[in-house]
């Protein structure tokens, strides 16, 4: 079984033909998460460092609040989502510049153990039995999407 546990990491890479800045310009815009997640479908800022999203997976539908916790220009950006009263997840994507490209990391980190409650919703509406390896398929997906915005040159918006 595939139950993420509290402090859990998980991350994908890609290597993108970008330099550093034009890759955090994309990440650190939260309003443009839409269009690489697998899950949210639309976002919201809240103020300088707030932003709401709305998300959905397969029968599933929920909104979140997120805190940005880090933002350093093209080296690292990273937030924090909110539920049932505390911090629920790190999102945070790390930039390693190399010559003309840059290596992009999108790290998930588990801040609390799943109640059970989360894990009867992921069974009966997400479909999800293993959320680790869902987790790591969205990911991969995440900085796929990510490298083909830039490297298409869609991230200037």
């Amino acid at each position: 079984m595939g139950r993420i546990r509290e402090g859990e990491v998980l991350s994908a890479s890609i290597d993108i033909a970008a330099p550093a800045a034009a890759v955090y310009a994309l990440v650190s815009d939260v309003t443009r998460i839409p269009e690489w997640s697998p899950e949210t479908v639309r976002v919201r800022r809240l103020g300088p460092a707030g932003f709401r999203s709305w998300n959905r997976r397969r029968l599933g539908v929920w909104r979140t609040d997120a805190t940005i916790v880090e933002s350093i220009p093209s080296e690292r950006f990273s937030f924090v989502v909110q539920a049932m009263g505390g911090d629920w997840t790190q999102w945070t994507y790390r930039l390693q510049p190399s010559g003309d490209s840059t290596r992009l990391t999108e790290e998930f980190r588990m801040c609390v153990a799943l109640p059970a409650s989360v894990l009867v919703f992921e069974w009966l509406f997400l479909l999800v039995r293993d959320r680790r390896a869902d987790l790591r398929r969205n990911l991969e997906t995440s900085v796929a999407r990510i490298g083909a915005i830039i490297e298409s040159g869609a991230a200037r918006r």
